[in-house]
């Protein structure tokens, strides 16, 4: 399982090629400007989370995103159960 970390927004190629190759099993968390991925459904087979101080340090709420929240402590308990990371 791997653990795919989204740091910049929409705009980035690089982070649409990760989030689409993430597949069953996987994480991916939305964390700094990537948490904008999250205002839109996303096209990938992997669980996607966003850090919820990430969402409000940009004036957004859990109603606005279509992915689950999550806090810093449970970012660092998915990425002590991933085997690996991209990021």
């Amino acid at each position: 399982m791997y653990l795919v970390v989204v740091k910049n927004g929409p705009d980035n190629s690089a982070e649409r090629i990760k989030i689409s190759a993430a597949k069953v099993g996987d994480k991916v968390v939305l964390v700094q400007d990537g948490v904008f991925w999250g205002l839109n459904e996303l096209a990938t087979k992997a669980e996607v989370f966003a850090l919820k101080d990430d969402i409000e340090a940009r004036g957004y709420s859990a109603n606005d995103v279509t992915v689950p929240l999550i806090t810093y402590e449970d970012f660092i308990d998915i990425v002590e159960e991933c085997e690996k990371s991209i990021g």
